[in-house]
């Protein structure tokens, strides 16, 4: 094998695992994401179940005298108050947002680096480093702007890719979404 050869071969792997790498962040994010949302629809369910309480409590033992409901509603009001200053300390619907948009600046990057490998062996290579240069650029931006995803998120990711096969078609699958005569 002549050293152009090896050396091409070499770059065709480099970008591979740079694909392989966005991929995984993009997923992560997403996973990350997914995560979050649930988190804040717990702690909203939670906000509200406890000023529920807190108010009922509040009302019973007025009507009715017991103090057990007093209790109730006092104990369910300081969680709640808990509650509340953590969410207004910790946002988590901001941090959600920065996740999604982080994945979709990642999912541009992934398609060019898909179209790169697609377009690989009929560019020449000093065009195949440009656009890998680029494409890195694109990753250190998006990594630098945004924050990380955790080792949680990419479990789920790796589960998701190689498990589920979350971003990958059967045989013929992708014919089947495409409208009639687009395949030919």
């Amino acid at each position: 094998m002549d050293d152009d050869k090896k050396y091409r071969d070499r770059l065709r792997n480099q970008i591979k695992e740079a694909c392989g790498k966005v991929i995984y962040t993009y997923t992560a994010h997403h996973k990350l994401a997914d995560r979050l949302e649930k988190e804040n629809k717990c702690v909203k369910n939670a906000q509200i179940i406890l000023t529920a309480l807190s108010s009922c409590g509040f009302f019973a033992s007025i009507i009715t005298n017991k103090a057990i409901l007093t209790w109730v509603g006092g104990i369910s009001a300081v969680l709640s108050l808990c509650l509340n200053l953590y969410a207004k300390e910790y946002k988590i619907q901001n941090e959600v947002s920065q996740h999604r948009n982080a994945a979709n600046m990642l999912w541009d990057i992934r398609e060019s680096y898909v179209s790169l490998l697609v377009d690989f062996e009929v560019l020449e290579d000093n065009e195949i480093q440009k656009r890998r240069d680029i494409l890195c650029e694109k990753v250190s931006e998006v990594n630098n702007n945004y924050p990380a995803t955790d080792v949680k998120s990419y479990k789920a990711a790796q589960r998701a890719l190689k498990d589920e096969e979350e971003q990958t078609f059967k045989d013929n699958e992708v014919d089947s979404i495409l409208p009639n005569g687009i395949d030919k």
